[in-house]
C-alpha cells in the first residue's frame, strides 16, 4: 500500500520536498556571502522587504500551503477519480488507506517544514522571541503546525471529495484555527500587569512582549490606550482631574516564551489528534463511488 500511494502522490510529495530543498540553499548560499539583508523586490512591487523576513513569513506560511495542496488532495484526488474503488478492492481496508497517506504525507510534509525552519532559525532569524516568524521555527511548533494543518485537508478532502474545494476549504480553515490558537495561547499563560505612577509609571522592558497599555483609574479599573482623555501624556494635573492616577502595561515577560511554547504545540496536537479521530471514525462507514 505504501507503494501505491507514493506512485500516486509522488508529483506532490516531490514538489514539496524540493521546496523545501530549495529554501534551504537558498538560504544557505546568501548567509554563506552575507546576503540575508539584501532587499528582495517583485516586478510589481508588493514585495519589499530583506530576503530574511520573506524567509521568515514562507516558514510562518508553510503548514497552511502544506495542508490545502498536499493534504486536501491525498485522498480527494483518488475520490475524486473514483480510483479509490480500485484500492479498496485490494484486500486494504480504508483505514490502512487513510493511514498509509498519513504516514507517508505526513513524513515529506513535516520533514520538509521542519528542516526549513530549523535552517532559517539557525541563519535568518532576527525578530524578537514573540513575533510570529520567530515562533513558527522554534522548537516542536513547526512539527505541530504541521501536524494539524495537514490533517485538517486529508479530513477535509475525505468529506468533500473535492480537491479545489478541499484545497480552498483547508487553507481558510488553518488560518482561521492559527489565529484562535495563538489568541487561546495567551489566555493559557497569564500575562503580568505592571502599574505605575503618572506620568510614565508601569513600563514593560527590554526583550518582553507588550499586549496593551493605558491608565489605571483612581475608582479602580484600567483604560486601555492614551488617547479620549483631552490630556497630553506629561500633563499630570489634566489626567488626575481626568479620573486617572497611573499607567499600567501588560506583558509577557521573556520567561514565558517556552510555556506558551509548549501551550501552541498541546493546542496543535489536540487539533491534529481530533481531526484525525474524525477522519477514522468517518471510514467505518463505505465511502461509496
Amino acid at each position: 500500500m505504501t507503494w501505491v500511494v507514493w506512485r500516486t502522490h509522488r508529483g506532490a510529495l516531490l514538489v514539496t520536498a524540493g521546496l523545501g530543498v530549495a529554501l534551504c540553499l537558498a538560504l544557505v548560499v546568501l548567509a554563506a556571502v552575507d546576503a540575508l539583508d539584501t532587499v528582495a523586490r517583485d516586478p510589481f512591487g508588493v514585495i519589499e522587504n530583506p530576503v530574511s523576513d520573506v524567509a521568515g513569513y514562507l516558514v510562518l506560511a508553510a503548514p497552511a500551503l502544506v495542508g490545502a495542496f498536499l493534504g486536501a488532495p491525498l485522498l480527494a484526488g483518488d475520490l475524486e477519480r473514483g480510483t479509490h474503488v480500485l484500492l479498496l478492492t485490494q484486500s486494504v481496508s480504508r483505514r490502512r488507506w487513510a493511514g498509509s497517506v498519513l504516514l507517508i504525507g505526513g513524513g515529506v510534509a513535516v520533514t520538509t517544514v521542519v528542516t526549513a525552519a530549523a535552517v532559517y532559525a539557525g541563519l535568518a532569524a532576527t525578530e524578537p522571541w514573540h513575533d510570529a516568524r520567530t515562533v513558527a521555527a522554534t522548537g516542536l511548533v513547526p512539527l505541530a503546525r504541521t501536524l494539524s494543518a495537514l490533517t485538517i485537508g486529508v479530513l477535509t478532502g475525505l468529506l468533500l471529495r473535492r480537491v479545489l474545494a478541499a484545497s480552498v476549504l483547508t487553507l481558510a480553515t488553518v488560518v482561521v484555527t492559527e489565529v484562535a490558537i495563538t489568541a487561546l495561547r495567551g489566555h493559557m499563560v497569564a500575562p503580568r500587569l505592571r502599574t505605575g505612577p503618572l506620568p510614565l509609571g508601569g513600563s514593560s522592558g527590554a526583550g518582553e512582549q507588550r499586549l496593551d497599555s493605558g491608565y489605571t483609574l483612581t475608582g479602580g479599573g484600567l483604560r486601555s490606550g492614551a488617547s479620549g482623555t483631552g490630556c497630553t501624556q506629561d500633563d499630570v494635573a489634566c489626567l488626575r482631574a481626568a479620573g486617572i492616577d497611573g499607567n499600567y502595561v501588560l506583558v509577557h515577560p521573556a520567561t514565558d516564551r517556552w510555556p506558551l511554547h509548549w501551550a501552541e504545540v498541546a493546542l496543535h496536537l489536540v487539533l491534529a489528534a481530533g481531526a484525525a479521530a474524525w477522519l477514522f471514525a468517518r471510514l467505518r462507514r463505505p465511502l461509496g463511488r
